[in-house]
């Protein structure tokens, strides 16, 4: 599944994957620029968490035995629950 990302921007909401972003050549070096096709806003998207139901914004990275996770801290792998 290709990596899914969410706007940050106030009031856009987009969530989608890496295939649906605007790319185009950045004027300033040789890398690309990325922005949310729905505002528009470079500098704006995040990973979303890998769980496949989540859009929360990944805070979290954890190898595993089944490869690297990328997660919000809900879905973190091994997470520790303490009583309060």
């Amino acid at each position: 599944m290709p990596t899914k990302l969410i706007c940050t921007v106030t009031r856009c909401g987009w969530k989608g994957t890496v295939d649906d972003v605007l790319k185009a050549p950045s004027p300033f070096d040789d890398e690309e620029l990325w922005a949310c096709p729905n505002c528009k806003s470079v500098e704006s998207l995040h990973s979303a968490c890998d769980e496949h139901d989540c859009w929360k914004a990944v805070e979290c990275g954890t190898p595993t035995p089944e490869g690297y996770r990328s997660t919000c801290s809900e879905h973190a792998p091994n997470r520790r629950h303490y009583e309060r």
